[in-house]
């Protein structure tokens, strides 16, 4: 069984779906962990302390640490997953070994973190790095669910960047495909999980947009912003799992026609 925590967030039930049988869910609470012999084989953490971000986040209280010792005290391997925000800007795809250097309080102690967890565990430990993980997510605090939220409330998605700068999406479908394989011989390290792919943002928008059959994007500051790709040649070496630039906005309209439907 793969011990999934956090399993009720978006990447969690993603991932416990794709695990399947194999999956044994519960909640990212340290005090939700099994105390009855279960065999488990590998512990993946899907989980998020909802202070990240914030400056009264402290790695020290995070329930992953004593997650990280429950897996260390029985020798399991543990996959955190962390985000590609603890690299240092670049021009050019961010491979695993590129410098670090993260630019905001998020990104700073997700670091902390991924640090925290390796003294714990050491070489049991497999670092995912993340690029913009995106599906379903009504009311979540990520890139696209911002969009959703205001497209739903006000047929508007506003950008205070450039619609051409470009990111690194991923179905979140597919990022749990690749995660469920990695958890079932996880290969220790880092490994990034991303499309490879640098999509426009506003391309991204507008398949929402489409997908819905109405709204609009309104840029209120043009500034390019926080362009990134990320190097995915381990993600696909590892797991035989890749995705393309048509499949990635066909997510996105199918989000937009979901929204449609349930306002109908």
């Amino acid at each position: 069984m793969i011990l999934v925590t956090g399993a009720g967030g978006f990447i969690g039930r993603a991932i416990a779906a794709a695990l399947g049988p194999a999956a044994l869910p519960t909640s990212h609470r340290a005090s939700a962990l099994p105390t009855t012999n279960v065999d488990i084989t590998a512990v993946v953490h899907a989980g998020r302390d909802p202070r990240f971000g914030q400056p009264d986040y402290r790695s020290d209280d995070d329930a992953e640490l004593a997650i990280a010792r429950f897996a260390a005290a029985r020798d399991l391997p543990f996959v955190t997953l962390g985000t590609r925000k603890v690299y240092a800007p670049a021009e050019g795809p961010l491979a695993e070994e590129a410098p670090l250097g993260p630019s905001d309080h998020y990104g700073a102690q997700k670091l902390a973190l991924e640090q925290a967890l390796d003294a714990i565990l050491g070489p049991r430990l497999t670092r995912l790095r993340l690029a913009n993980i995106f599906g379903h997510e009504r009311g979540r605090k990520s890139f696209l669910g911002m969009m959703i939220d205001r497209l739903e409330t006000t047929d508007t998605i506003n950008f205070d960047m450039s619609p051409f700068v470009q990111r690194d999406f991923l179905p979140v479908e597919t990022a749990a495909a690749a995660i469920a394989k990695l958890t079932g011989d996880p290969p220790g390290g880092i490994v990034n999980i991303g499309s490879g792919i640098p999509l426009e943002v506003g391309r991204l928008a507008l398949a929402l947009i489409e997908g819905r059959g109405r709204g609009r994007l309104l840029v209120t500051d043009p500034r390019h912003h926080d362009a990134f790709t990320l190097e995915v040649g381990r993600m696909r070496e590892l797991t035989g799992i890749a995705t393309d630039r048509d499949a990635i906005l066909a997510t996105a309209a199918a989000v937009g026609s979901a929204l449609e439907r349930k306002a109908d």
